[in-house]
């Protein structure tokens, strides 16, 4: 408390807000009370090879400094170790332990009960711990019952314990000094907890910093490269406001929630024609941040709304990042013109290059994909083709296609290549825009064919209008009513055009009548077979649909 009390702890800019609740901040201090273990800290002592910006922890800081009254004494020995310390994990535990024990929350009092902690504190309760609205000076409240809880680090608590107890016990003089001496031990044990540390001495550098903070977080939160090059940067150039700034200026940037490591990798791209890693993002001069940073911002835009508007790319199923990020570092050295003509040109081999790559298994954008995939792309640029190696071939059966998982990423390809294929709500008519689309569920989940009923062969493209109107209704119900709303010919046009496996025949029946709930794994097997044929549509010669190979 007395390194807090001379301001020697500061957070590095890239760890997170605090975010615990008040039972979690009870429940530690509950625990130091009782002697239990509650984790070390990790500091790290600032050096020439690490220079992050920081700032102060969340509390009442303007008043850590001055805490103490100008006589109250500090030891030498912690002005003389007053060296800046910044805690790479331990901070919510940290601002609890000064927001409670220093009372220095910046909008509440914590309190401890003294009836309670006597009456009920062997049954392994945190109650004890009250808080009220409002910073004060009051030292106690409810007839001396609460005692401020900051008052027993420096031992001022003793008298306030003493009067409670000897009027509440009256003559039991006995029992006043048991609950007394009882208090006092539990007081003694937060005054004497000792919290364990690792001190990391900044020799390390950064990247292994960064990989340490990552092991050991008890959060479990992944430090972001863009976290880490925010707080390398600042304040020259603010990255985190330059983020925000795009995201406000391109709302394509905040529909996707595009993270700022993307135009870190970009610059990478453009600057060193090497694969974007970490360390080479970080190892980018601010020079090449401030030369490149809107030029790729502008790239990655364009490359985003042509996946949107080439591939039915979507915010709710977003895939092929790192595709998007290399075609955004091959933009950013054309002039716009440039970009738009080569976009124009050789856009269905891009179409063809970008589904190949999303509906491979188990595909994740890596550092090496992105680095592959720019180069394939230069290649594109300056010679017309992408290298064979760089469009896969698409092993997608159709017993595979009908049960992929959600999770899965090819389900996520699935539904953007449908969005891409379906322009037109299959009900209504109308044009389907991002604004107002929705997925419909043909077979709806309150009807009997529950199993399956997420399956990529049960969802279809539709504007928000007709998925509120078709809602849990059976599909052979809606569908008969299509042939009333329209004619034949233009319902079953429609039909055909949103990979329906029916039809309506002139007198207005369905055929083949596979829209019932017996028949529902016989329509799924259909639909999903007309769905393989538009990805091979889509894919060219780069699809098997042998499961063997699968």
């Amino acid at each position: 408390m007395r390194k807090v009390k001379v301001g020697q702890f500061r957070l590095p800019q890239f760890q997170r807000d605090f975010v615990w609740n008040e039972a979690q901040v009870a429940l530690l201090i509950d625990s130091i009370a009782r002697n239990y273990p509650i984790g070390s800290l990790l500091l790290l002592e600032p050096s020439p090879e690490i220079r992050l910006s920081t700032r102060p922890l969340e509390v009442a800081a303007s008043e850590v400094d001055t805490y103490f009254s100008p006589e109250t004494p500090l030891e030498d020995e912690v002005l003389a170790d007053a060296q800046e310390l910044l805690i790479l994990d331990g901070q919510q535990r940290m601002t609890s332990i000064v927001r409670v024990l220093l009372n220095l929350n910046p909008s509440k009092t914590y309190w401890f009960d003294l009836h309670d902690i006597y009456d009920s504190f062997q049954e392994e309760r945190s109650d004890w711990i009250k808080k009220t609205s409002g910073r004060t000076k009051d030292t106690t409240r409810n007839n001396g019952r609460w005692i401020r809880a900051d008052l027993v680090i420096e031992g001022e608590e003793q008298k306030y314990v003493i009067n409670y107890f000897l009027d509440f016990f009256g003559d039991e003089k006995e029992k006043a000094m048991q609950a007394i001496q009882k208090v006092s031990r539990i007081f003694e044990t937060i005054r004497n907890y000792e919290v364990p540390y690792i001190l990391l001495e900044g020799q390390e550098g950064v990247e292994a910093i960064c990989r340490i903070f990552e092991t050991i977080n008890s959060t479990g939160t992944r430090l972001t490269t863009f976290d880490l090059a925010v707080a390398r940067y600042f304040p020259n150039p603010d990255l985190r406001y330059l983020y925000e700034t795009a995201r406000t200026s391109h709302q394509v940037l905040s529909d996707f929630d595009v993270d700022g490591e993307r135009i870190l990798q970009i610059i990478v791209l453009l600057e060193k024609n090497t694969e974007p890693s970490r360390g080479e993002q970080l190892r980018l001069t601010k020079e090449d941040i401030h030369k490149d940073w809107h030029k790729a911002v502008e790239a990655l835009v364009k490359a985003i709304k042509w996946a949107q508007n080439e591939c039915g790319l979507e915010p709710r199923y977003y895939v092929g990042e790192s595709q998007l990020v290399a075609l955004a570092g091959v933009l950013s050295g054309l002039e716009p013109s440039e970009q738009k003509a080569f976009l124009a040109r050789k856009g269905d081999l891009l179409v063809q290059w970008f589904f190949s790559n999303v509906l491979q298994s188990g595909f994740r954008a890596t550092n090496y994909r992105i680095f592959t995939h720019y180069r394939s792309l230069q290649k594109l640029l300056e010679e017309g083709e992408i290298p064979a190696d760089d469009i896969p071939t698409v092993k997608l059966d159709l017993d595979t296609l009908i049960n992929l998982a959600k999770s899965d990423n090819r389900y996520k390809a699935i539904l953007a290549l449908l969005r891409r294929s379906i322009m037109e709500d299959f009900y209504s008519g109308a044009k389907i825009e991002s604004s107002n689309l929705e997925i419909h569920h043909i077979f709806p989940r309150s009807f009997g064919a529950k199993k399956k009923v997420d399956s990529i062969a049960n969802l279809v493209p539709l504007t928000r209008e007709s998925n509120q109107l078709l809602s849990n209704r059976n599909p052979s119900e809606y569908i008969a009513e299509l042939g009333k709303r329209t004619s034949t010919y233009k319902a079953n046009k429609r039909l055909a055009g949103a990979l329906f496996p029916v039809r309506l025949t002139p007198t207005g029946e369905i055929n083949p009548q596979i829209l019932s709930d017996d028949q529902y794994e016989i329509f799924l097997q259909e639909r999903g077979k007309l769905i393989l044929k538009k990805i091979k549509e889509v894919v060219g010669p780069h699809f098997s649909d042998d499961p063997l190979e699968e």
